[in-house]
């Protein structure tokens, strides 16, 4: 945002070597100054549990990645929403000021790689997830997958198991065909608890090319429609569709018969003051 100040890189990438497929590891090394900020960072925590020495700190270093995603967490729990999203947004900010020329495109290619054993690394994986996790709770299903797909890319072992929930961001997102391609570049994903149930249903909008849920109750819902045997694709089948549609009735009657007894109370009112 143009507000933030614009603080030097915490951390540069650099250019590991080539890999099969026309994959490129990469990797972060800390500056020097960072490297002696993060001693600062580990010394306050240790010794203070006060969020103010946080907050002084990144007043004069506004690109420390490590005391932003502390304090993210410190304003999540205390409920500050909206300061918890900009002290992440600030932290990728500055990770991403130390990318390499080369790094934005390859990523975007799926041929970009990091080590997440590399404790230079994990910032941008812990800050990525908490990032896809944040989107998800806003109810932006679309750029949480983004993220978490993005964050899966660059180290397929996933070190942060983001593929524990990539299944159902999927559905709700109207993705579910992404789900069979997981499968096949990752046959891990099958085995993980609740996959099974997903591919299915997955399988099932595919075939009767219903829109994919964008919650778990809605998620019920088009399971239960896909298995109606009447009219397996007709939208007008689903059976919470119907219930919807009476409530709506009963509450439109009854809206109408409370107006009339209104009126009615109304002009025999003014009927009695004349």
């Amino acid at each position: 945002k143009a507000e933030w100040p614009r603080p030097d890189a915490a951390y540069q990438q650099s250019v590991l070597g080539g890999g099969e497929g026309g994959q490129v590891l990469y990797t972060y090394q800390p500056t020097a100054r960072h490297a002696a900020l993060r001693r600062e960072l580990e010394m306050l925590v240790q010794h203070t549990a006060d969020p103010q020495a946080l907050f002084d700190l990144v007043r004069h270093e506004p690109g420390h990645v490590e005391a932003l995603l502390q304090l993210h967490a410190v304003a999540r729990q205390t409920g500050q929403r909206e300061r918890a999203v900009e002290h992440l947004e600030r932290a990728l900010y500055s990770l991403e000021l130390g990318f390499h020329p080369t790094f934005a495109q390859a990523w975007l290619r799926g041929e970009a790689r990091l080590d997440y054993d590399q404790p230079a690394n994990r910032p941008l994986f812990t800050a990525l997830h908490l990032h896809a996790a944040g989107l998800s709770q806003r109810g932006c299903p679309a750029a949480a997958l983004a993220a978490a797909t993005l964050l899966l890319s660059l180290d397929r072992s996933d070190p942060t198991s983001v593929l524990l929930w990539l299944d159902s961001l999927a559905l709700r997102a109207g993705r579910p065909h992404l789900l069979a391609e997981l499968e096949r570049d990752l046959p891990v994903a099958a085995s993980l608890p609740g996959w099974a149930f997903s591919a299915a249903l997955a399988a099932r909008l595919a075939a009767a090319e219903l829109p994919a849920p964008s919650d778990p109750s809605s998620a019920a819902a088009a399971s239960a429609a896909v298995s109606d045997s009447r009219t397996p694709t007709s939208r007008s089948a689903v059976p919470c569709c119907r219930a919807h549609a009476s409530a709506i009735r009963s509450c439109t009657a009854r809206s109408a018969s409370l107006c009339a007894a209104s009126s009615s109370r109304a002009s025999a009112a003014r009927a009695a003051a004349s």
